[in-house]
């Protein structure tokens, strides 16, 4: 299953990054517990956003 995820490029350099998911239901990028969530055109336009796909939850491998 293709998901759409998003992170705040400002939160890299912490030990911990939120990690975003668009919920097409609501059309909000979501974390989990969705105490925070954002407007999907918001995210989509904010340069600070990185948005990638994600098949299947596994992670990236060279």
């Amino acid at each position: 299953m293709k998901k759409i995820r998003a992170i705040y490029i400002g939160d890299v350099r912490f030990d911990q990054c939120p990690v975003f998911e668009l919920n097409t239901e609501t059309n909000y990028f979501e974390i989990i517990d969705k105490e925070m969530r954002y407007e999907k055109e918001v995210v989509e336009e904010d340069d600070d956003f990185l948005i990638f796909k994600v098949e299947n939850d596994k992670p990236f491998s060279y």
